[in-house]
């Protein structure tokens, strides 16, 4: 098992008291949340990546393998004329799949810009966050050497000797503490910076991140936009939604599935 540094435990509480600090403990489990934050926010953004890419090669693949298909093929030569004066199939592919390669650019960018305002920043504060831990260790293992050399001078004092080994026991356990509260001080102090400075950091990014996504929706819209206005359909939503349905009845009534 991973040592845990948010793991405080409890007979080195019981035993120093106030030395560890109800606040140290409030702000390591602050930095423990911030961690798993980033962390979750990354796999999150990892998987829109991924998905969008795979939108946009979905996409493409689609009309690819449908410009080659011998169905497309055969359709296109056997359209009469009237059809054929309005838009052929094969000029109705080679409009989409223009409009598909934007979609394709327009999503490798988006993603480009979210792995540098969101993935790299997340690293770079994961980073920043493992220093603190390291901190954090370096303070855990000050407390038990403490702790140990206080057990051990309780023990001799037990016994009730005055011996030159019991001085220098007594001068290791200043200086164990002294080590150890210079370094809880410095973290008492830190941790809580860190935690408000903590929006400074994460906010430009997700101002950036936000654009980004909301650049990339114009993109889209216009995209599809423009490829509904070379195919001559009307954009309204209502009037486009009847016309859907009305080919959608027209395709269920040319059906060779018999209806359950």
């Amino acid at each position: 098992m991973n040592w845990n540094p948010f793991t405080r435990n409890a007979n080195s509480r019981k035993s120093v008291g106030l030395i560890t600090t109800r606040d140290f403990d409030r702000e390591t489990r602050r930095l423990e949340c911030l961690e798993d934050n980033a962390k979750s926010l990354t796999r999150d953004i990892l998987k829109q990546n991924k998905a969008f890419d795979e939108f946009s090669k979905g996409q493409l693949k689609l009309i690819n393998d449908l410009a080659s298909s011998a169905f497309i093929n055969h359709y296109e030569q056997h359209q009469d004329q009237q059809t054929q004066s309005i838009l052929s199939s094969q000029q109705l592919m080679t409009n989409w799949k223009q409009t598909s390669q934007k979609i394709y650019e327009q999503t490798n960018l988006m993603n480009e810009m979210t792995a540098k305002t969101i993935i790299e920043s997340s690293k770079r504060l994961t980073i920043a966050l493992n220093n603190v831990i390291h901190s954090i260790k370096k303070r855990e293992q000050s407390l038990n050497d403490y702790l140990k050399i206080q057990n051990k001078l309780d023990k001799l004092n037990e016994k009730k000797l005055t011996t030159n080994k019991l001085e220098q026991i007594q001068k290791q356990l200043t200086d164990a503490k002294q080590q150890y509260e210079l370094r809880n001080s410095l973290l008492t102090q830190e941790l809580p910076i860190l935690h408000e400075r903590r929006a400074a950091f994460v906010y430009p990014c997700l101002e950036a991140f936000i654009e980004a996504q909301v650049h990339y929706c114009e993109q889209l819209e216009n995209a599809y936009n423009g490829l509904v206005n070379i195919i001559d359909v009307d954009s309204n939503n209502d009037s486009t939604l009847d016309e859907i349905n009305t080919k959608l009845a027209g395709i269920k009534a040319l059906s060779i599935v018999a209806s359950e």
